[in-house]
């Protein structure tokens, strides 16, 4: 085990969503070092990581609406890519930031796939839990009007 059996909050930012793949996603930025707070993906390389970690646009039972969450860490950056399915479930992809060599970065699946997500980011997973209640299953429709108020609810704070 390589992380402190320790809680210290982070900071997390809600940015502008992105388009990916015929997807609105939510997008977040979460550090866990202070004087990384500033330190922010631009919005075309979360659109083209998010497009890739899709692969594909919606299939059938996706709806087009969903988060992103990019979590500078302790340890490695990562990305986790979600989106809403059916009424009421949760498609859910993490990446981790990989350095080769010479230095170039990607990202990949993480080494351990049956991972969801940290203390910290299940904190901004279950806000959006509550947001797709609140404005889509509480309506009990999913139209233009209660997709904007979803897209429309977001979190900055500390978690």
């Amino acid at each position: 085990m390589s992380n402190p059996i320790t809680y210290a909050p982070r900071h997390v930012r809600a940015l502008p969503p992105v388009q990916a793949q015929g997807r609105t996603l939510k997008a977040y930025a979460m550090v866990a070092r202070e004087q990384d707070r500033d330190r922010t993906p631009s919005a075309q390389w979360l659109r083209e990581q998010a497009s890739a970690a899709f692969g594909d646009p919606p299939g059938e039972g996706d709806h087009p609406w969903g988060f992103l969450i990019w979590h500078a860490g302790l340890q490695r950056d990562y990305l986790l890519v979600s989106q809403w399915f059916d009424a009421d479930m949760l498609k859910h992809r993490v990446r981790g930031v990989h350095v080769d060599d010479e230095g170039r970065t990607t990202l990949a699946p993480l080494d351990e796939q049956d991972l969801v997500a940290c203390v910290w980011e299940l904190e901004v997973v279950a806000f959006e839990r509550d947001a797709w209640v609140t404005n889509v299953l509480a309506a009990g429709r999913l139209d233009d009007e209660t997709a904007a108020a979803y897209v429309g609810t977001t979190f900055s704070g500390w978690v």
